[in-house]
């Protein structure tokens, strides 16, 4: 019975922890800058189960929207939703958890079937996705600066 007490509040514990860096190390609007563009990620708490984010860059002032994405609590798993432009709607689940990383998969979707945010400090932030595509893992990694709270 102890035991599974101990088992019980750690469960509890990391759950928590979950939660708590969901909801403060992503929302923010951060940036990237690739080959003469400036690429944006922002995310907004909705409230302490949903986040709601957008993948845009700026073109002469014109916000051009590349996916809409959530993160999302169902029960008691998180998930990732993206919506890219002209595409259908994928679900990856939160597989992996630390206070400074969060993964996500799919293993059914073409690619990716991972999405990972890792924070570091000052402000910075490594997005990636991968899958294997074709028998061979490939690998995107984006840097993001945090350039509003």
């Amino acid at each position: 019975m102890k035991a599974y007490l101990i088992i019980l509040i750690s469960f509890s514990i990391n759950l928590f922890a979950q939660d708590d860096a969901i909801s403060k190390l992503l929302p923010g609007k951060w940036k990237m800058e690739i080959e003469n563009a400036e690429v944006y990620e922002e995310w907004q708490l909705v409230n302490e189960n949903e986040l709601i984010g957008t993948s845009y860059s700026l073109e002469n002032g014109i916000k051009i929207i590349y996916e809409n994405l959530w993160i999302k609590k169902f029960a008691d798993q998180w998930a990732y939703i993206a919506i890219p432009s002209n595409q259908n709607i994928t679900l990856f689940a939160l597989i992996e958890y630390s206070p400074k990383k969060l993964l996500f998969e799919n293993k059914e979707h073409d690619f990716p079937q991972r999405i990972s945010f890792e924070f570091h400090n000052g402000g910075k932030m490594t997005a990636a996705v991968e899958g294997n595509v074709g028998g061979e893992i490939k690998r995107k990694e984006f840097s993001f600066i945090l350039v509003e709270d």
